[in-house]
């Protein structure tokens, strides 16, 4: 019994320990359900969501995406704006339409002047200053084969000059312009050129003897094949004999050609028609001419081209393999000798044949291509007689019924060349003439050196020295042991 009573209050004060905050609660509820309407409102609920078991932070809320914003008034056009849009789009349209008219008046133009593509213009100049120092025997002071009293072999001292009658000096050192080329071309078609070359330069010092021209031509251009063209010429160009005539003189880095090709083809040019093809990209070279057989360098060439009425044949032929090259070359014709006091006149058979070798490779790239050159010439009755006037076959006893006696010839030259980077070339050049090879001991020997300074593209400087001993001489004379030196300082430009 007093068990139940003791169980029947535990349980009444649990009821009450549960029921009163339930009341407080509900009386809490009641009396803000009641508050009046100029209170304030409760406060909100808290910004999380949801309770984590475990006591933890509440969990961040989703954020709320904001309602697009109306869209806005559009906006009054900018009349400035639109005035300056209007004036830039007037200008564009002009100047589109100037644009128009000058490609019009170009086009027309254009027309005009597209013969101005077809022409070209090339040329080069050598400014030399040439020093020369001879021995006793090849003194330009001697009278009758010796020095007159007080005069050694450099002095400068007064002579008569026998072409003009003028008074002039043996003075050897002196600056000059050694050449001037201005070479015009001009192509209307491929099938057709014209070439003009002249030389302004005094006569005499050029290799030409009273005319300025040079290459003068006229030539058509045959295209048989893609490989294979033949061009036809008349008029004045190289003699095709040999590698050294035909090689340009702004090429070579020597300022003169060997002494047997001055002696033989003094002046390089002659008068005629040609024919040059190439084959085979260019390796194979075959050039054959008839000329007049005057060459430029003879005194008669602008007065009377021709002495006698044959022509002169003259061909080559070379073949490039790549690293060196092979050709050879013949020229046969009637040469004559001319008496002007007792007016007798005389022809004679004269011919070359010449064998050129090449070799032009780059062995090393850090320095630069090595070239080696080398000619040699047989011939007979080739010499003009411009520098040994024994050089000539003489006049025989029956001018009309006896021929003359014949002068064989013979030249060899060699030339190397190296080039140290493209700022330097060095070379060295041997060369041997001999005018009459019946005699012994009878040519001159020119042993050369030069050193070329390239300093840019179209500029260089050659600074050159020669020593020639000159052992010719007529028959039954001895040989005179002359010795020259000279040293030449050229600039060349060239365009």
């Amino acid at each position: 019994m007093r068990m139940s009573v003791s169980m029947h209050r535990w349980c009444g004060r649990v009821a009450l320990m549960v029921m009163g905050p339930l009341a407080a609660v509900a009386t809490t509820g009641r009396a803000l359900a009641q508050t009046p309407a100029g209170l304030p409102p409760p406060p909100p609920p808290p910004p999380w969501e949801g309770t984590s078991t475990a006591g933890s932070l509440l969990l961040a809320p989703r954020p709320v995406e904001a309602p697009p914003a109306p869209p806005a008034p559009p906006a009054e056009p900018d009349k400035a704006a639109v005035a300056r849009d209007a004036a830039l789009e007037a200008r564009v349209a002009a100047l589109q339409a100037s644009i128009e008219e000058l490609r019009q008046a170009s086009a027309g133009t254009d027309e005009k002047l597209a013969w101005l593509k077809k022409f070209r213009v090339s040329g080069f100049i050598q400014g030399q200053g040439l020093w020369q120092w001879f021995n006793d025997a090849a003194s330009p002071n001697l009278v009758s084969g010796s020095l007159p009293p007080g005069i050694s072999a450099n002095s400068v001292v007064a002579k008569p000059d026998p072409t003009t009658g003028l008074g002039i000096t043996t003075n050897g050192d002196y600056f000059r312009i050694r050449r001037a080329r201005l070479k015009t071309e001009f192509m209307p078609t491929e099938y057709a050129r014209l070439v003009f070359e002249i030389d302004p330069t005094p006569p005499g010092w050029n290799g030409g003897v009273g005319t300025i021209a040079r290459q003068v031509e006229a030539q058509g251009i045959a295209h048989w094949t893609r490989e294979a063209t033949t061009e036809f010429a008349v008029g004045i160009f190289k003699v095709p004999f040999g590698f050294e005539i035909l090689q340009s003189d702004a090429d070579r880095p020597f300022l003169e050609r060997s002494w047997g090709e001055r002696n033989m083809f003094p002046g390089e040019y002659d008068t005629g028609a040609r024919a040059y093809t190439t084959a085979l990209h260019n390796r194979l070279n075959v050039q054959v001419a008839v000329v007049n057989g005057i060459m430029e360098g003879e005194k008669t060439f602008a007065l009377i081209p021709d002495l006698n009425q044959g022509k002169d044949v003259v061909g080559r032929a070379n073949y490039d393999f790549g690293p060196f090259d092979v050709g050879v070359s013949g020229y046969y014709g009637q040469g004559q000798i001319v008496d002007p006091v007792g007016l007798r006149f005389k022809e004679f058979p004269r011919w070359a044949a010449n064998v050129e070798l090449a070799l032009h490779h780059t062995f090393c790239d850090c320095i630069g291509e090595t070239r080696l050159f080398a000619e040699g010439v047989l011939a007979q009755n080739m010499d003009r007689g411009l520098n040994y006037a024994y050089a000539l076959p003489a006049f025989p006893a029956d001018v009309v019924n006896d021929n003359v006696t014949n002068l064989n010839e013979r030249s060899v030259w060699g030339r190397l060349e190296q080039d140290l980077t493209h700022w330097l070339t060095l070379a060295l050049r041997y060369d041997l003439y001999t005018p009459d090879a019946s005699q012994s001991n009878d040519g001159r020997a020119t042993y050369g050196a030069v050193a070329v300074v390239h300093f840019t593209t179209g500029l260089q400087y050659m600074l050159e020295f020669d020593h020639a001993v000159d052992n010719t001489h007529a028959p039954g004379s001895a040989a005179p042991g002359k010795e020259i030196e000279q040293l030449s300082n050229a600039l060349q430009v060239r365009f």
